[in-house]
């Protein structure tokens, strides 16, 4: 356990270098406006970005894209298609896969 160490023994740091810090004025205007966007991007929640960014597709009239379907969700689907024909094969993979990431 973690609390009969010896002080002798130190935890290793398991972050990397560090990267330079950006000179905002060393940037051109447009690499200035860029560096901003992002800094203000980050501090705002995902869930709150994805229902702007809902709300401005609908706005100038795109249809917003249609996020990527994760495998769990893809699976599910084959399997329950055609009346859960191919449910036994792919449970039986699904199953594997847990496995596979438990051992």
């Amino acid at each position: 356990m973690f609390f009969f160490k010896s002080k002798s023994q130190k935890f290793k740091s398991k972050t990397g270098p560090k990267k330079k810090a950006v000179v905002f004025e060393d940037l051109d205007e447009k690499q200035k406006i860029l560096f901003m966007i992002r800094k203000m991007r980050k501090r705002i929640s995902p869930d709150v970005l994805s229902k702007a960014e809902q709300l401005a597709f609908s706005q100038i009239g795109v249809e917003p894209p249609i996020p990527p379907e994760n495998e769990a969700s893809r699976l599910f689907k084959i399997a329950m298609a055609n009346n859960g024909e191919r449910r036994a094969e792919i449970l039986a993979l699904v199953e594997r896969r847990v496995n596979k990431r438990l051992h």
